[in-house]
């Protein structure tokens, strides 16, 4: 009788597996919702921002409509990730400009070594890019400031930005052996980079009783 019982809990309408499903399910429908949003390529920084968003708010916290939380973050966001998605793609086509020269008109250790300087500063913006369309979707601020966060946050937490990255590594890897899995990934790895981008972005959330504070003292000042 028992066990009759666990698995009507886990498999009825209110069981774990259920819940599972829908949750599979939604990560599946917000990575689809980015590739929509993601098709005029300069939006691609406001769709990976929105998408985190939803991410984080629905499936991870329970809170909200996938597709309402996900287009309200675009809307909200649309102009500074476009602005930032342009500048990230721009310096990516430069560093990449300047290495294909290198490649071709020098083969001198000096080339080899602006080369690899190249290479990594490459890298580097792939690893910069992880942090900010992320930072955009949780805090108000001005793009150059979250431009400098997200500068800040790639450097100083270095064991996350390899975990970042290698998550994106292993990703493009399948993909590039089963391209049709492009259409399933972008959930999935959102999900996962979540995992490692929370514990970040929560270290600079501000501090609620600060906020409290900062209030109360600006209504003791304004006579309140």
């Amino acid at each position: 009788m028992g066990k009759k019982k666990t698995e009507r809990n886990i498999f009825g309408f209110d069981g774990s597996f259920i819940n599972i499903c829908d949750k599979i399910f939604d990560v599946m429908a917000l990575g689809f919702l980015w590739i929509l949003c993601s098709i005029p390529i300069v939006t691609i920084g406001a769709s990976t921002s929105a998408l985190y968003y939803a991410m984080v708010k629905c499936i991870k916290k329970g809170n909200g409509y996938i597709a309402r939380e996900f287009f309200r973050s675009f809307r909200t966001n649309l102009a500074p990730g476009c602005f930032i998605w342009i500048l990230v793609v721009a310096a990516s086509f430069a560093m990449q400009l300047n290495i294909g020269i290198l490649m071709k008109k020098t083969d001198s250790y000096v080339g080899l070594f602006f080369i690899c300087v190249y290479a990594l500063t490459s890298v580097w913006i792939i690893a910069f890019a992880c942090y900010v369309f992320p930072a955009l979707s949780r805090f108000d601020m001005s793009s150059g400031w979250l431009i400098k966060l997200a500068m800040y946050m790639t450097v100083r937490y270095f064991g996350t930005t390899i975990a970042l990255l290698l998550i994106l590594a292993c990703a493009g890897a399948i993909i590039w052996r089963f391209p049709i899995l492009v259409i399933f990934a972008p959930g999935p790895v959102i999900f996962l980079m979540s995992e490692f981008l929370e514990r970040v972005l929560k270290k600079h959330e501000p501090d609620n009783r600060e906020i409290v504070e900062d209030t109360e003292e600006e209504n003791q000042d304004q006579g309140i």
